[in-house]
């Protein structure tokens, strides 16, 4: 039960723990991980995460909608599946004109993390 509501498990961890995609654990995390096993660009992702990326490479800064729609995902599948990007430092979100768009991450993205050797 979460607030007078019955949900299975699933439902339940989503409503207390959303996926985060500024999680400067998380980014530590992937990116030690990502290391340590000698993975690259997209070494390790899923198909979708895969196929999400070369999306945004193809089409340049995209909105999430355009995303969802690409690739018939809801919105919490979208979260979940950015977050890795995000945490991996592949892809980011950043506000233009009032408007987010996700585009791949780059030199010119602000707030990168280095992880020491």
């Amino acid at each position: 039960m979460h607030r007078n509501q019955l949900l299975c498990e699933d439902c339940y961890l989503e409503r207390l723990e959303p996926p985060r995609t500024c999680d400067v654990a998380a980014v530590h995390s992937a990116k030690s991980f990502r290391k340590m096993a000698g993975q690259e660009g997209t070494d390790g992702l899923t198909e979708l995460q895969k196929s999400i990326y070369d999306y945004i490479k193809a089409e340049g800064p995209v909105t999430a909608e355009q995303i969802m729609n690409k690739f018939s995902l809801t919105k919490l599948q979208l979260e979940r599946n950015f977050a890795i990007l995000r945490h991996c430092e592949l892809a980011h979100g950043f506000r233009e004109n009032g408007k987010i768009l996700i585009k791949l991450w780059g030199e010119d993205t602000l707030g990168k993390m280095n992880i020491a050797d």
